[in-house]
């Protein structure tokens, strides 16, 4: 049996995960099966792949859509079962460079110690871009952080990075590890996101080392830019985010992670009621609020609402100027996507000169920490697209700090004996 059992979880991407087997079946390695997890996809992609691709991979077709994790699953479990020794994993928008596999394998095989291997992942639409070469898991700041984010591919980066998780859209996992006390396959309780960080979390708890190779290489697509039809990511990312670090935050730092968690749940809350996004702001409470009960799984239904993400206020400041200019501030691909936008929406509308501009979008890390506050012509504008252009948008920003510190100052018990009743610290009678 070849030792490598490749796994591959789709839904409604058709053209893509077709792309994604072929740059598969393309690799130099040949030691290895494939497998592709059909999510209960409505656009043929079961159908096609097996008229592309007939015996030369093996489809799996879910009754329902399981989630990234209950997807993925689904193919861990025959891999696991039937006892290939080593598990790659692949989103269907990926796909590897024919020498990713092989460099993969044989590090894994080289490195017993490593139970987890992931590709340097570049953009699709910027290839000289990375997107990821790892993540780290920041307990200081509860967040995770992208190791070479959206940074242009120069050589800077070691070619073997030690990390804390990897993204499933192109890791390999050693099968010993899933053995582990703590381990396992993917959470699946999760459904989707942060499903992929805790499991590469649970490995280095394990005791094994978790990196990533620069010699294996793939594309993964963007879809972070495009404006989604509901708040599904908004609900999954905010609930999900929020049970890890209750759960695995070191003891010590438990109080410092409330603050930190609350704070980025106030912040969410509160850009949304300023860009008049309901919906959302709806929706990152309920996942809030779920995450302290202890909800897991799909969501129900109604907290998943029409996504009212608008760039409203920015269109309107747009409407009627005929010139614009970008303070970029160091953040070059923020400015990027800013002109495309501008280009797509008012595409009579010409960069000038500062000097010359009609108004100036001067680019800051976050409108509501800017300590500077926009004057004249200004528009004062975050990697966000949140924009403060009057009176009232000031005012906003004025109040934002002492709201905040209400809200943590309210939630900040309850929070905590929910982490602590999560972490079998408090047993209810």
């Amino acid at each position: 049996m070849n030792p490598i059992g490749v796994v591959i979880c789709n839904y409604n991407k058709k053209d893509f995960v077709l792309q994604c087997v072929q740059s598969v079946l393309e690799s130099k390695e040949k030691n290895f099966d494939i497998y592709v997890v059909d999510n209960a996809s409505s656009d043929g992609s079961a159908e096609a792949l097996k008229k592309a691709y007939g015996n030369r991979i093996t489809v799996i077709e879910n009754k329902e859509n399981l989630g990234g994790s209950g997807g993925f699953n689904t193919g861990l479990r025959i891999v696991r079962d039937k006892g290939y020794s080593y598990f790659m994993c692949l989103d269907d928008d990926a796909a590897v460079d024919e020498n990713a596999l092989s460099v993969l394998y044989h590090y894994m095989e080289e490195h017993t110690d490593t139970g987890m291997a992931g590709c340097r992942v570049y953009h699709t639409q910027m290839p000289d871009y990375i997107q990821q070469s790892g993540l780290l898991i920041d307990f200081d700041n509860c967040t995770a952080k992208t190791i070479g984010a959206d940074m242009p591919e120069d050589g800077s980066l070691p070619d073997v990075i030690e990390c804390d998780t990897v993204a499933t859209c192109a890791v390999m996992v050693r099968a010993d590890t899933v053995k582990q006390k703590g381990v396992g396959i993917m959470p699946e309780d999760n459904f989707i996101y942060w499903d992929d960080m805790e499991w590469g979390y649970r490995i280095k708890l394990a005791g094994y080392r978790v990196v990533t190779l620069a010699e294996a290489k793939a594309l993964h697509q963007m879809g972070a830019n495009t404006k989604k039809e509901n708040t599904f990511i908004n609900y999954y990312m905010w609930r999900n985010r929020t049970n890890f670090f209750m759960r695995f935050t070191p003891e010590a730092q438990m109080e410092a992670m409330s603050v930190k968690v609350l704070g980025a749940v106030f912040d969410a809350m509160y850009e949304s009621m300023f860009r008049e996004e309901h919906n959302v702001r709806q929706t990152i409470s309920y996942a809030f609020y779920d995450a302290l009960a202890g909800v897991r799984g799909k969501a129900d239904s109604y907290k998943i609402m029409k996504n009212d993400a608008n760039d409203n206020k920015l269109i309107q400041t747009l409407q009627g100027r005929k010139s614009f200019a970008i303070e970029e501030n160091n953040q070059e691909e923020d400015a990027y996507y800013l002109r495309n936008f501008i280009a797509s929406v008012c595409p009579d509308l010409r960069e000038e000169e500062q000097t010359k501009a009609e108004i100036v979008f001067r680019f800051c890390d976050y409108i509501f920490y800017s300590e500077k506050m926009p004057d004249g012509k200004e528009i004062l504008i975050d990697s966000e697209r949140n924009c403060v252009v009057d009176e009232n948008d000031i005012e906003i920003c004025k109040n934002y700090g002492y709201s905040k510190w209400l809200f943590i100052y309210m939630n900040q018990g309850v929070f905590l004996a929910a982490a602590r009743r999560m972490r079998g610290e408090i047993v209810d009678e």
